[in-house]
């Protein structure tokens, strides 16, 4: 029988080489397409899944919150892991994370600034399943010991084993007692190399410095919630006093997080890089209707070739084939075309895999018998959607009408162009999507951010201080060149130094807000040409206690309810810790110091000039090595590291820029397939339609009148799914921009290009065939039948 099956599934393939041919293509594609995004997916949710004890791993972070201000931070207080595995049982073990901020490392006579170079506690390998390659799970127990990944290893000492070898980083001797194997991509917490925890003095500020990841090992996964409520009171007796001790008036609120899901938590400070489940969400969601659209193609292909097959179907019926049998028949069809399908998928998955790779920046890695079974779970299901109704639709017709001529072909006309108005449907929801995702891409990156972004050199100081001091004379140096248009020792503009508790005073009511702060120096503000809207800027020329002196933002006037015109000489008075009270002497217009995705914040510039992180150097792109050739004069042995501020600005959107790529390769994909489809329909409808074409000609009918006939029948389905595309694009569309502070409003003629493209298209794929049938001989028409 099921041989049989087979035999008859490839005579008809072969029968219908053209039909079959859009249906495989279509299908090949549309799962290749569908096999990527599942694996994208797949290692998105698979991040940090690979310890162990992923499920009891959970990380501690902090609410810092006062009156008008809650603010989330990934990281959190010195003590605060040591004082929880102290207070509660259920812990089983804790671990810190404090990220070195600048590590440079002496490599022969040169030195080398590394990144993602963590102290840690030596609980780490109880905790984590990070494979060790050399060494044992107490390499970190010593003073001065470092572990390296396989990478950094290589890196340093060759094919030569490192164990027991010496690096010198920022000047402090570390002893190789260890080597990891590489950490997979799907890790939320990157590092190159572990330092032993070098346990500073216990102070009273241990609490409020929140500088370290913390995470926790729980007894039992059952608990986390319950112990998730244990959090508050120890914040009450053991964190809160200490706050108010230190004369501060904001509360701390710790709160756990699951290891899993921390890839998807966004909106806190000093975290990782994160992934968005929303983009997520609308690639699955993409992907789903790609095949979906493929599927359709097939459908409809059967259900247009009904009429000749339903000869066949009565013909079987007659001869006793019975509803079931040829239910296996119509969907052994259906498996055939698409097993060949899934087999062409894997190569042309195979093909674009490094362009997506390229275009997603995350490498794909296979999850072993799980992605098979997704194989085939995906051609069942396919087979079941794209063979199911026309196996029920050609079984369930009487065989009597069919060889009587009897068969109505209304109703299937009604199922292809219902099945037409989904797929360009879909299409167009997808090119407004495209629109929409790629001007609010652009107007984030062209929208004014309050400073000049272009031709600004960020170059990186090292943490060494005798190197820091040398800053003053690298910029004296450059301001002598004349390519150079000005040097500052500020802070990179799209960032801050930290956050200071600011008291509020209206009306005899007193409030408190953690405020932005950043320092910068005289030439800083001229440099980036942020405007100076009230009071004056810092003068390196005129003595003044600068420590005393602060340049607020327009938003920091408004949050404190002064007025632009009486914010000079303002006393801005700190609660708590050791900064003195500041009286304000300039107020600038709002800049972005943030992406757009948040409101601009109150910030405070202080000036500081002795430790500097960043050095400012407004430089056209062709001069930059006037820069280096300095740089390695004055400092020889440090690495030269710069960007330019409007590539790092432009960094902040990445995933936006990825999002809008993907989305134009999707709608140009499902377009692609649905003309497929609609190509195929406009194949088959002119040569059902040969004679009848033949008569209009010899009538006198136009080549013109006949091209419009036969285009019109495939541009009502066209116009009609215009009309139900457009709101659902829209609903969708406002819910993504509301992750945005900042966003472009959705304009009407987003969905007139929109239909107007996809009308155009399917004019395009249908008139080839129309023009074709329009210049027929009629005669050969009318021989035909």
């Amino acid at each position: 029988m099921l041989r049989n099956y087979f035999k008859i599934a490839l005579r008809t393939l072969l029968a219908n080489r053209l039909y079959s041919l859009i249906n495989i293509i279509g299908l090949s594609v549309s799962m290749a397409c569908c096999l990527l995004i599942t694996l994208y997916v797949w290692n998105e949710f698979s991040f940090d899944r690979f310890h162990e004890r992923a499920d009891s791993i959970y990380r501690v972070i902090t609410r810092l919150k006062t009156a008008e201000s809650d603010d989330g931070l990934a990281v959190s207080g010195y003590d605060v892991g040591p004082r929880l595995r102290q207070t509660y049982p259920e812990i089983t073990e804790t671990v810190r994370f404090k990220s070195l901020p600048i590590a440079t490392i002496r490599s022969g006579p040169k030195l080398i600034n590394e990144g993602d170079i963590y102290q840690v506690d030596k609980s780490i390998f109880s905790v984590f399943s990070y494979r060790l390659i050399s060494g044992s799970k107490a390499a970190l127990d010593k003073p001065n010991s470092i572990v390296l990944t396989q990478k950094l290893a290589q890196k340093y000492f060759g094919s030569a084993d490192p164990m027991g070898k010496i690096l010198k980083i920022n000047n402090q001797t570390y002893l190789v007692t260890g080597v990891l194997q590489n950490l997979p991509a799907n890790t939320d917490l990157k590092f190159n190399a572990l330092l032993t925890w070098t346990d500073a003095k216990p102070t009273a500020e241990d609490v409020v410095d929140t500088s370290c990841f913390t995470y926790l090992l729980l007894q039992d996964q059952a608990k986390a919630e319950a112990f998730g409520k244990k959090l508050a009171q120890f914040d009450q007796t053991q964190v809160i006093p200490r706050i108010k001790a230190l004369g501060y008036d904001f509360k701390i609120e710790h709160q756990i997080q699951a290891l899993t899901s921390l890839h998807f938590i966004d909106g806190l400070f000093d975290d990782t890089p994160k992934g968005s489940r929303t983009y997520l969400t609308i690639f699955a969601i993409v992907a789903a209707f790609i095949l979906l659209v493929a599927c359709i193609n097939y459908v409809n292909m059967y259900v247009a070739q009904s009429t000749k097959r339903q000869k066949e179907v009565g013909v079987r019926k007659v001869v006793g084939a019975g509803r079931s049998q040829l239910i296996g028949q119509f969907l052994g069809e259906a498996l055939l075309i698409i097993s060949i399908s899934a087999g062409a998928s894997l190569f042309i998955m195979s093909a674009i895999r490094p362009l997506f790779e390229q275009l997603t920046a995350i490498p794909l890695t296979f999850p072993g018998w799980s992605f098979v079974i997704a194989v085939v779970g995906m051609v069942v299901l396919v087979g079941l959607l794209a063979g199911l109704y026309p196996a029920l639709f050609l079984s369930g017709s009487q065989g009597s009408l069919v060889q009587k001529n009897q068969y109505s072909p209304i109703g299937r006309q009604y199922v292809r162009k219902t099945l037409v108005v989904f797929q360009f449907a879909v299409s167009i929801a997808l090119i407004v999507g495209t629109l929409v995702v790629s001007r609010q891409t652009n107007y984030l990156q062209s929208k004014d951010p309050g400073f000049t972004k272009e031709q600004v050199l960020v170059v990186n100081v090292p943490g060494d201080e005798s190197i820091r001091q040398k800053m003053q004379v690298l910029k004296t140096a450059l301001a002598k060149d004349s390519r150079v248009e000005a040097v500052s020792l500020g802070l990179n503009p799209i960032t801050y130094d930290g956050k200071a508790n600011i008291l509020k005073e209206t009306s005899g009511q007193k409030a408190e807000r953690l405020v932005f702060f950043a320092r910068i120096d005289d030439v800083y503000l001229n440099l980036l040409k942020i405007k100076l809207v009230a009071g004056q800027n810092f003068d390196s020329a005129i003595p003044s206690d600068k420590n005393r002196e602060v340049i607020v933002n327009e938003s920091f006037v408004k949050w404190m309810g002064w007025k632009q015109t009486n914010a000079v000489g303002r006393i801005i008075k700190p609660s708590g810790g050791d900064m003195p009270a500041k009286r304000v002497i300039g107020v600038v217009a709002d800049y972005h110091f943030a992406s757009l995705h948040n409101r601009i914040e109150p910030i405070m510039l202080y000036y500081q000039i002795d430790a500097p992180l960043n050095v400012l150097v407004r430089i056209k792109p062709a001069d930059v090595g006037v820069v280096q050739s300095v740089w390695a004069s004055l400092i020889p042995n440090y690495p030269f590291e710069a960007n330019f501020l409007d590539m790092s600005f432009n960094q902040q959107y990445q995933r936006e820029e990825k999002a809008k790529t993907l989305l134009s390769w999707f709608s140009a994909l499902i377009i692609f397939i649905a003309c497929l489809g609609l190509f195929g329909l406009a194949t088959f409808t002119t040569e059902q339609r040969t004679k009848e074409i033949g008569v209009r000609k010899v009538l006198g009918a136009s080549i013109t009148s006949i091209v419009t006939l036969l285009s019109k029948e495939f541009l009502k389905p066209v116009l009609l799914s215009i009309i139900v595309a457009s709101p659902i694009a829209w609903y969708a569309m406002h819910q993504w921009l509301q992750g945005f502070a900042y966003k472009i409003d959705i304009e009407w003629w987003m969905f007139v290009l929109a239909g107007l493209l996809a009308v155009g298209i399917a004019l395009l794929t249908v008139s080839f065939q129309s023009i074709k049938a329009a210049l027929m001989n009629p005669v050969k028409s009318l021989r035909s039948e």
